[in-house]
């Protein structure tokens, strides 16, 4: 249970007492964005966990702006999975939005419980007019946040198909429209209404950091990675060629390397 009683769907795999991996996912996705990676030899060696965040996948969906533009909430799902799985120094992978997730978590709760942090493709800004936010993703985004059932699946298409630099394997593209589609557009409105600014939070990041960017990310551009390594103290950063949003999906093998790497030096 998150916070505002809002019910979050979590799942792990690996051994119960191995060091921990959370895995955040990002705007209008869900957990089945890290197959590659719970499918894989990280859950021999780590314990995967990865849950869908409020207003999407299969967690709750309160209708509410409130539960979505108040960065405690987003703090205190983080940290309510922490405690219910009684998660020590996890390592904190947030993709994409979950960059803002992780910051949220850092502000009101600091670093005593985080091992590292991997942003990948992570925005920890968000303003009007857009910082480091590709055109590709705020045209198909607005158009997925739109009541018009018609305008709102063109809007997830576009998004989808803007993901990647090459386009995935069919059945990939499949599950992520359908992933995209179990989140209401209401949220993804409330969630592209939040103006955010965490760079004072990165400069007071005192863990490993590893920023995992693709050279070809048209949704949050290179420049908001190179933002990021700009303000961690501690920040390492991990570029990828022939890469557009998603490393984790693109390029599956070393995406896990660095984030096994990562892992075992906590």
């Amino acid at each position: 249970m998150g916070s505002g009683g809002v019910g979050l769907h979590v799942r792990e795999w690996g051994p119960e007492h191995a060091q921990p991996i959370l895995f955040i996912h990002g705007w209008s996705a869900c957990y089945l964005s890290w197959h590659n990676q719970f499918d894989s030899a990280l859950r021999e060696r780590f314990r995967i966990v990865c849950l869908d965040l409020r207003g999407h996948g299969f967690s709750d969906k309160p209708i509410d702006p409130e539960m979505y533009q108040t960065g405690a909430h987003w703090a205190d799902d983080i940290a309510a999975v922490m405690i219910a799985l009684s998660l020590r120094k996890p390592l904190l992978v947030g993709w994409s939005y979950g960059g803002f997730v992780i910051s949220d978590y850092l502000v009101r709760h600091g670093t005593k419980n985080v091992g590292a942090v991997n942003f990948v493709g992570a925005a920890v800004i968000s303003s009007n007019p857009p910082r480091h936010i590709g055109t590709q993703f705020i045209d198909g985004a607005l158009m997925a946040a739109s009541d018009d059932p018609a305008i709102m699946i063109e809007g997830v298409r576009h998004v989808v198909h803007a993901t990647t630099h090459k386009p995935l394997p069919a059945a990939d593209i499949e599950r992520a429209m359908v992933v995209l589609g179990l989140t209401p557009p209401a949220v993804r409105a409330f969630l592209l209404m939040r103006t955010l600014d965490f760079t004072e939070t990165l400069k007071k990041l005192d863990r490993p950091c590893l920023v995992t960017q693709g050279h070809d990310d048209g949704i949050v551009l290179p420049s908001m990675a190179d933002h990021i390594i700009a303000h961690v103290p501690h920040g390492r950063a991990s570029g990828y060629a022939n890469c557009g949003h998603a490393p984790h999906q693109e390029h599956p093998g070393r995406f896990n390397e660095e984030v096994a790497a990562l892992a075992a030096a906590i």
